[in-house]
Formats: structure tokens, sequence, C-alpha cells
């Protein structure tokens, strides 16, 4: 009986390994690849079984080696990783592919359909780009987001993204205008405004229709198709390829292009790892010409690419403290505001030690150890 019961509980501590949202993949990969062997009759799996399986064959080759991995380990307990012949097959198969990535929107593209597009067909959707570019927001993130998280502060709107891809939750926030003076903040206000008050549910964004919101929320396909829609008003070419997580490479984009270090960049997006935002600075436009301008011998060029290529080398200044000065003075005043940051830093280091802050000239004078030879004319 004991032995039924430790079975059950290593059973339920294992299946917790498997990640709760996609947990379905997961098993259906699995299941896959078990009918495959008793389809041949393969009892045993090894290195040799898995290199002839076709489930490893697809595009999809490093998803369903990731997810044939993880359900070995938890079901019959092999250490695929192990297996260096396996690893090495999928590095060459893998050679030359390219992932195809969701197409982004320039600020001026952004502005165009803000700007342009009427409210009485297009209000939702306007609001679902203000969101998903400000936020750097998925399609499903958009979906999930209630009432609740979205707070009006007068003069921005603070929105809480939980129940993030990655488990990370963060927020963001937006003030009431861009450089064109479109008042984001109306925009969304009008939006809310209209929300009935007999909506049962709490999700934030509901259909709207004829100038009118409704009570049904949106589904999540829908967000997926909503890049695509403002592609299509701007008439861009290939608008297919405007996919729900274009909002949120269109956000990357933008940060990269500002200026904005990889730290800031990371935390604005919630991830974790630093390779993802390099990917993002390394296809910055604005970050290629600076690059291309210091290997010609051209210089930074103007103030705000002056401002970018500090930030991209790691500094936290912010995008928006470019200004019309030259580069020369932006360079010393970079240099004066190190000196004075490190000056503080031994300032704040030397606290309680007085002798250390204080010039040589101006230090009392220690008091002398006393020799033997003065303790004995003391004593006399």
């Amino acid at each position: 009986m004991e032995n039924f019961e430790l079975e059950d509980a290593v059973k339920e501590v294992m299946d917790g390994i498997l990640p709760k949202k996609s947990r379905k993949i997961y098993e259906a990969q699995y299941d896959t690849f078990v009918k495959w062997c008793c389809q041949r009759k393969l009892e045993n799996v090894n290195e040799d079984v898995l290199l002839k399986s076709k489930t490893l064959s697809s595009s999809t080759l490093w998803a369903h080696y990731s997810m044939l991995k993880t359900m070995l380990n938890v079901k019959r307990n092999i250490d695929v990783s192990k297996f260096y012949k396996l690893s090495a097959f999928l590095k060459r198969k893998s050679e030359g592919y390219k992932p195809k990535n969701a197409k982004v929107l320039t600020l001026d593209q952004i502005d165009k359909f803000l700007l342009e597009v009427p409210d009485k067909d297009f209000l939702m959707i306007k609001v679902a780009l203000i969101f998903g570019v400000a936020g750097a927001c998925r399609g499903k993130e958009l979906h999930q987001l209630t009432i609740s998280d979205v707070t009006d502060m007068d003069h921005a709107l603070l929105v809480n993204v939980r129940n993030t891809k990655n488990n990370v939750d963060r927020n963001f926030i937006f003030n009431n205008s861009n450089k064109n003076g479109i008042d984001l903040i109306e925009v969304c206000r009008k939006y809310m405004a209209l929300r009935k008050p007999e909506t049962t549910h709490s999700r934030f964004f509901v259909r709207y229709e004829k100038s009118q919101c409704t009570v049904q929320a949106i589904g999540k396909n829908t967000f997926g198709k909503i890049p695509q829609k403002v592609a299509e008003y701007l008439n861009l070419p290939n608008s297919t390829l405007y996919t729900g997580h274009c909002f949120r490479r269109t956000s990357a984009s933008l940060l990269a292009d500002s200026g904005a270090s990889i730290d800031v960049w990371k935390r604005h997006g919630g991830w974790k790892s630093a390779s993802v935002a390099e990917g993002y600075i390394e296809n910055s436009i604005n970050t290629k010409k600076i690059v291309a301008d210091s290997i010609f011998g051209l210089g930074v060029g103007n103030s705000t690419e002056s401002a970018s290529a500090h930030q991209v080398s790691g500094s936290a200044v912010s995008a928006s403290s470019a200004s019309s000065t030259s580069s020369k003075n932006n360079i010393l005043q970079n240099t004066i505001d190190g000196a004075n940051r490190l000056l503080n830093i031994v300032n704040c280091s030397n606290v309680g030690k007085s002798h250390f802050s204080t010039p040589r000239d101006k230090l009392s004078p220690r008091p002398r150890l006393r020799s033997r030879q003065d303790n004995l004319e003391v004593a006399k």
C-alpha cells in the first residue's frame, strides 16, 4: 500500500514539471512518438531510435526535441541531453534555417493610422494598437487584460500585465500625447466610457460596432488579426506577415532605435535573457548607422545618435534626453557626469573615515607613540 502511495506522490511531482499552459502539446507530442515506436515494435528508447524518428524531421525540430526530452525524462527517466550524436544531428539539420518573424510598424505608420482612421469603425483597434506598442504586449496578454488592470492617473494611464508567457508580471505607462500631438489617453478614455454598465465580465476589451460597445468580450484570435488590419488600411505590402506578435516586436524595435540600454529593454518586455534583447539591438537601423559612421570615421553624428551610441553600450540614459547640442558637448558632459558619479561613490565609501576624505595638509598630527626611554623619563 505504501509503495502505491509513494508512486502516486512521485507521479504527481513529475507531472508538475510539465508547463501548465502547454501541457497538452507536450503530451500530444509524446503520444505521437509512442505510437511511432509501437508501429515498429520498438520497446527500448535509445539514441538510435530518436535519430530514426520521423517526429524530428519537421521545421519545428528543436521544439519537438525539447518536448520529447522533457516527456522522456518524466515518463521513462531517460536523459536525452546526453545523446551527443542526436544533438549534433539537430544542429546540422537546422543550419541555414531562418525563422519568419512578424513584421514591425514604424512610428510614422502608427501615427498615420491614429490620425487618419475614423473612430467610428476603428476605435477598439486604435486602443489595442496603443496598448500593444506601449507595453510590448502579446495578443494573449491583451486578451487577458481586465478593467482592474487599467488605472487612470489623470495625467497618464497605468496598465498591469499579468499571466504572461514567461510568468513575469510587468506594467507600463503612457502619458497624454506623442510627438505629433495625438492625445493617446483621450483615445483610450473614449473607448472606456462606452463600456455598458450591464457588462457581466471583467475583460477590458469588448466588441466595438457602429460607435458603440457591446457586452461581448473579444476572443484571443481576434487580437492576432488586428496588426494585419492596421497594415491593410495603410496599404503595406505583405500584410499577412503582420501577425499577432507585431505589436511586441514593434515596441522592442522602437525602443532599440531610441537608444535605450539592454537592461531597460529587458525590463520593458519582461525578457530574462539578454540574448533576445541583443538580437533586437542588432537589428536596429539607427544602431547600424552609428556603427557604420564609426567604422568609416564619420563620427557619431548628431546628438540624438550620440545619445543612442552611449545607451546601446550600456548606459541607462533615457531616450528622451537627446537634445540639439553638439556631439562634443554630449561627450564632455557624459565625462563630467561619470567623474561626479565616481566621486560620489568614493565619498560614500569613505563615510566614517575622515582621515581619508580630508586633505593631508589639514590633518591634525597623530599622537606619537611613547618609546621605552620616554616612559623612563616620565617615571623620573
